[in-house]
């Protein structure tokens, strides 16, 4: 059966969006570097620790004390930027929510980033001076675990956005069955996760490790993509989970956070974190505004890393998914599709910025493959000339 593919519809469109996206990006990190450095120019980190100190005596709750105002000052300082992408999904037709709706969804996303900062900060405080020596490696191990519990809670994580309900088509729910048992893997429930009354955006994942997998599917994915594409799609997920790129990932991710870690520890070691007065190690909670500096600027070489490792995956599941439905065409018609509807488009050049490899790249490995194994791609159009992140 000949190949069908087609050029994304707004090529210039998803540039121009996608350039929205990453100035939007650089503006967050900007805003949150001066809303610490606002936090503690001005003293409040000092005057957050003198509470939190007069209220209880444990190290661990002043901690946590002194986690909410910086908390509050950076969600406060990050509003506009996010402001600034809700205007810009809105111009682009990409997102369908009010300001209401919006505005109560950043809320919860808020809370949600509280409590994960909070974890990452009371494993990082606690390790190190329960175990002073070792303290760097346990947080990265527990912080890793942290992540791993995310991923178990994403369809409960999900729910708290969009609704997130077993899958209603039951022709496709038995579709997939028989791929993930034809990829010999087990799997829980198939969700839909139903956003399309905010978004147009399309996506499938697999979360979980072992029997805890959960396959979700936006319904936007559904009512633009053929069963045989949604197939395609899932079959490029179960792919991750057959060569363990999840478990792979994860070992990496532990090592970086123990990198990260190992960094932060030095730097305390040595008097070289910023806005404290007095060196006296772990045991004070006005190290709080450098570390949370420290941390986020060290994440971000850390995903480039991981980054890198990620793209190599992407091209692997590609692989893996064609062999295991027998061809490439669904997955060629559907990353077209994908790339209209996600509207996330940048060149090859830019590639090291994200997760995924260039989308014309993995279109034009799709059409070799179907090329080398019988499949007669159609000339009517050429493979497209951008890149979309997304599945």
């Amino acid at each position: 059966m000949p190949v069908q593919t087609q050029r994304p519809a707004q090529p210039d469109s998803g540039r121009a969006y996608t350039k929205g996206l990453r100035w939007s990006g650089e503006l967050r990190f900007l805003t949150f570097f001066l809303a610490i450095l606002a936090y503690s120019l001005t003293g409040i980190h000092k005057s957050s620790a003198a509470t939190a100190e007069a209220i209880t005596g444990n190290f661990y709750l002043q901690t946590l004390l002194c986690w909410i105002p910086l908390w509050a000052v950076c969600a406060v300082a990050s509003l506009p930027v996010s402001v600034y992408r809700f205007y810009l999904g809105r111009k682009f037709q990409l997102v369908k929510s009010d300001v209401r709706r919006w505005l109560w969804d950043c809320f919860k996303a808020n809370i949600l980033a509280f409590v994960l900062g909070a974890s990452i900060i009371e494993a990082a405080f606690s390790s190190n001076t329960l175990v002073p020596a070792y303290g760097w490696i346990v947080a990265g191990i527990l912080c890793s675990l942290l992540f791993v519990a995310v991923n178990r809670s994403m369809p409960w994580l999900l729910s708290l956005f969009y609704p997130v309900v077993p899958l209603p088509n039951l022709a496709l729910r038995e579709k997939l069955l028989r791929l993930v048992a034809k990829a010999n893997l087990r799997v829980g429930p198939i969700f839909e996760w139903r956003i399309s009354t905010r978004t147009r955006a399309a996506n499938a994942l697999v979360a979980g490790v072992g029997s805890a997998r959960r396959i979700l599917l936006t319904d936007t994915l559904m009512s633009t993509l053929s069963d045989d594409e949604v197939e395609a799609i899932v079959a490029h997920e179960l792919g991750h989970c057959a060569l363990h790129h999840v478990r792979k990932r994860l070992l990496l991710q532990s090592l970086i956070f123990s990198a990260i870690f190992g960094v932060i520890h030095l730097a305390v070691r040595s008097d070289l974190v910023a806005f404290v007065d007095q060196n006296i190690g772990w045991k004070d909670p006005r190290l709080l505004p450098g570390f949370i500096l420290y941390w986020n600027m060290a994440f971000i070489y850390g995903q480039m890393l991981l980054g890198a490792v990620s793209r190599r995956q992407e091209r692997a599941a590609d692989l893996y998914s064609w062999k295991l439905i027998g061809q490439a065409g669904p997955f060629i018609s559907a990353m077209h599709k994908l790339t209209d509807l996600n509207l996330v488009v940048f060149d090859k050049d830019s590639e090291w910025k994200y997760m995924h490899p260039a989308t014309a790249d993995r279109i034009a490995a799709a059409e070799q493959y179907a090329r080398a194994h019988g499949e007669a791609i159609s000339t009517a159009s050429a493979t497209v000339p951008v890149s979309s992140q997304g599945i």
